[in-house]
């Protein structure tokens, strides 16, 4: 592993550069560009403790989706391909087994997210996404909210019925929900640009997403689903469930 300092406003590397290292952030903030119309659109923002250049452990081959760029003075950790897998091997033998199987399913999700979004919206067709409640649980919760495409990554959560929202939860939109267990999981979902298409994510939620007619989250093959123009339909825990919502990209 190599360490790395670098100044506010350095690329560690630029949209179609090999992926050949994963980095962590030490401390500082990066952000992930993507050219849209031939400008460069933050998509999202990555700071200390977390992880970015992934696809160097899946396909040293491959090429970044997006560019890297650092907001503010920032130390990396960086690892090469080899060392990851030097570093997996010395893991204990029980707990191997368990993280090839998160690899796998981290891969294929990877394969079926590239996959899914030839029907997916690209960034440079909408400007701005609308939430809105489209059931009657939601709709004495908040109204319609505007989220313009630079803001994005953009989290929903829950926290319990009768409580308050926790600020270390770190999401946008908080919905009170049923409890024992949480209904809608306090970190649920996640409306972010992959590979320049709009999509949602499923953070791990415990009773899973449904996005239009898809079902996605633990149990489903799949943590991500793409977001199509004008409405989509958003239900947050059981496909039944009382929390809807419609996601607009105009």
């Amino acid at each position: 592993m190599a360490e790395k300092k670098l100044e506010a406003g350095e690329f560690i590397y630029r949209e179609g550069d090999t992926t050949d290292m994963v980095y962590t952030i030490t401390s500082g903030q990066i952000e992930l560009l993507a050219t849209v119309d031939g400008r460069e659109v933050q998509s999202r923002i990555i700071t200390t403790g977390q992880a970015f250049g992934e696809l160097a452990i899946f396909d040293p081959s491959a090429l970044h989706p997006y560019s890297a760029r650092t907001l503010e003075p920032t130390v990396l950790s960086s690892m090469t391909p080899e060392e990851f897998h030097a570093q997996y091997s010395q893991c204990p033998k029980p707990i191997q087994p368990i993280l090839q199987l998160a690899f796998e399913k981290m891969k294929a999700t990877k394969s079926k997210m590239k996959a899914s979004l030839a029907d997916a919206v690209l960034e440079g067709d909408i400007s701005k996404i609308t939430l809105a409640p489209a059931s009657d649980k939601l709709k004495s919760a908040f109204k319609p909210i505007e989220v313009p495409i630079i803001r994005l990554p953009f989290r929903i959560g829950g926290y319990p019925e009768g409580g308050e929202p926790s600020r270390r939860d770190q999401v946008h939109l908080s919905i009170a929900a049923q409890d024992n267990p949480l209904r809608v999981s306090r970190q649920h979902c996640e409306i972010a640009i992959e590979n320049k298409a709009l999509v949602l994510t499923d953070l791990g939620s415990r009773f899973c997403t449904k996005v239009n007619d898809t079902v996605i989250g633990r149990g489903r093959g799949t943590f991500i689903a793409p977001l199509k123009k004008g409405a989509n339909e958003i239900v947050l825990g059981a496909a039944d469930g009382p929390y809807k919502l419609t996601l607009t990209c105009a």
